[in-house]
């Protein structure tokens, strides 16, 4: 029997924009997502462990092997992590079309993407060529599998089913490729040290952009056109920016790295400085909209998940203020390292984590609460994971969010304590989540 789960937008818009009830049909077994999700956690608690260890040394700068190693335990780690397992959960329930094998395959890209994140770790940690090969062979078969087997699922999807949510999908599946293609050149120069003429500032930058922009943002924007008038009980987005948005600040990536391949002048220089103000200026409206939604919500009282997109949203908004940094008086001292460092604060940790950790909290008490229809005695979604831990464990979030700004200033004196507080709230959301699942699991037992 297909099951259908209202959102509290139904009757407030009619738009087809947005699928309004989800179908879980062929939905994957619980197994799939929560090795995902369980496993982002841990990444994130190396990655707060390595700046607690090694303290000033992973703050020097954006070039530094340390810092590198630590923005890919978060990004790959943690963040790509918890987007490839939820996309696996999501496409069956909202687009209604199943991946390939899904149990064989969801198992293939866990498997691979946590060797390979380790493995580039420890490459840039230990600067060895062999590891840089390793970590290329297990990524890159990883995320060709998860890009190929997405798309083999969207193709088969059906017309009018969750448009705004699947193009945000494809376009951030799309910005993944090139995000991937840009890492494999990259890659490929500390893999094999004898290939040269690569620009690798512009690769790098490039990488970031396709990476944070593309891959990261364009997905959290389709993930929220569904999840927050659904989980946050708000009213649904305006058709205006769910229509368009994902495409037109697709073509506006493209647009910033066609302008990085021109000659060097005035021309190139301005074309990819507007290219790059209208795409702070998207992520900024998306950004306010969401705001104004979750300030206008149903329920007056702020869950943890919805205190943690408020805070997804003020450093999204934050870091889409970028060209003025340098008319504030502190971003133009010769802390020259400390801006690029910050804003990837913003939009790493500040932003993407936030958001991603916010879901977690609905995501998994869901799943768990879905896996336990028929039984007896079902214990209440609301109540899988005790919200005094979870606002605990947000409040935790915070202050490393905080601290680690500081720290791209002070790295000597705040870089360890930021690190630890990293640590702790990581650890804190791995032992939420696992509530739930034990919960689950008790209760099965049980009968």
């Amino acid at each position: 029997m297909t099951v259908k789960y209202a959102t509290a937008a139904t009757a407030a818009s009619t738009t087809t924009s947005v699928r309004r009830a989800l179908a879980f049909d062929d939905n994957p077994p619980l197994s799939i997502p929560l090795r995902f999700f369980l496993s982002a956690p841990l990444f994130t608690m190396l990655a707060g462990a390595l700046l607690l260890w090694q303290g000033e040394a992973a703050l020097l700068s954006r070039w530094s092997p340390l810092t590198l190693a630590l923005t890919h335990l978060l990004v790959l780690g943690t963040l790509s992590m918890v987007m490839a397992g939820a996309l696996l959960q999501m496409l069956p329930v909202v687009a209604g079309v199943a991946v390939p094998r899904v149990a064989l395959t969801g198992g293939a890209i866990h498997a691979g993407l946590v060797a390979g994140t380790l493995f580039l770790a420890a490459a840039f940690w230990w600067q060895r060529p062999f590891l840089f090969q390793l970590a290329l062979c297990a990524l890159v078969a990883a995320l060709l599998l998860f890009v190929g087997a997405c798309t083999v699922a969207l193709w088969r999807q059906g017309d009018g089913v969750a448009t705004a949510v699947m193009a945000s999908v494809r376009q951030a599946l799309a910005a993944l490729a090139v995000t991937l293609v840009l890492g494999v050149l990259l890659a490929a120069a500390f893999a094999w040290p004898g290939v040269h003429g690569l620009p690798l500032v512009r690769l790098t930058d490039l990488h970031a952009l396709w990476g944070l922009g593309g891959w990261v943002g364009l997905l959290v924007i389709g993930i929220a056109f569904q999840v927050v008038p659904m989980f946050m009980v708000t009213e649904p987005y305006p058709d205006w920016i769910t229509r368009g948005a994902a495409s037109l600040l697709f073509v506006l990536l493209a647009a910033a790295s066609a302008s990085s391949t021109m000659a060097p002048g005035a021309t190139g220089v301005l074309v990819r400085q507007v290219a790059l103000a209208l795409l702070a200026c998207g992520f900024a409206v998306f950004g306010a909209i969401t705001l104004y939604l979750l300030a206008r919500r149903k329920r007056p009282r702020a869950d943890p998940t919805t205190l943690y997109w408020r805070t997804a949203m003020v450093c999204l908004l934050a870091a889409c203020t970028w060209p003025l940094w340098p008319l504030l008086p502190l971003l133009r001292v010769d802390g020259m390292n400390a801006a690029p460092l910050m804003l990837g604060v913003l939009l790493l940790v500040g932003f993407a984590l936030s958001a991603i950790n916010g879901m977690l909290y609905k995501i998994v008490p869901f799943l768990v609460w879905y896996g336990l229809q028929g039984t007896p005695k079902l214990p209440n979604v609301g109540k899988m994971i005790p919200e005094t831990a979870a606002r605990l464990q947000y409040a935790a979030h915070v202050a490393s969010l905080l601290l680690l700004l500081a720290a791209c200033w002070w790295p000597a004196e705040l870089a360890q304590g930021a690190g630890a507080l990293l640590l702790a709230a990581a650890l804190g959301l791995w032992i939420n989540m696992s509530t739930a699942v034990r919960l689950c699991r008790r209760t099965a037992i049980k009968e």
